[in-house]
C-alpha cells in the first residue's frame, strides 16, 4: 500500500511522518509523546483532589459513504 507524508502537530513540534493514514501518522507521534496506565486508586484520590475531572470519550462522528447519506 502507498504512504504519504502528513505533517503532524503534537505537543512538541511539528513532525512530518511517512504512513499509510493519518490515523497511523497520529498515532506514530502520539506513541512517542503521550503515555497511559489504568489509574490506581491512589492516582484518582490525588488527582481528583487537585481538581482534574474524569473525562468520558466521545467517539469520532461517523461519515457515511458519498450518496449514502
Amino acid at each position: 500500500m502507498a504512504t504519504r507524508i502528513y505533517v503532524v502537530g503534537g505537543p512538541t513540534g511539528i513532525r512530518l511522518v511517512d504512513a499509510t493514514t493519518k490515523q497511523q501518522a497520529i498515532a506514530h507521534v502520539a506513541n512517542s509523546t503521550i503515555n497511559a496506565h489504568v489509574a490506581s486508586q491512589k492516582d484518582l484520590v490525588e488527582l481528583l483532589a487537585k481538581g482534574i475531572t474524569v473525562e468520558a470519550l466521545k467517539a469520532p462522528e461517523q461519515h457515511g459513504l458519498p450518496g449514502m447519506e
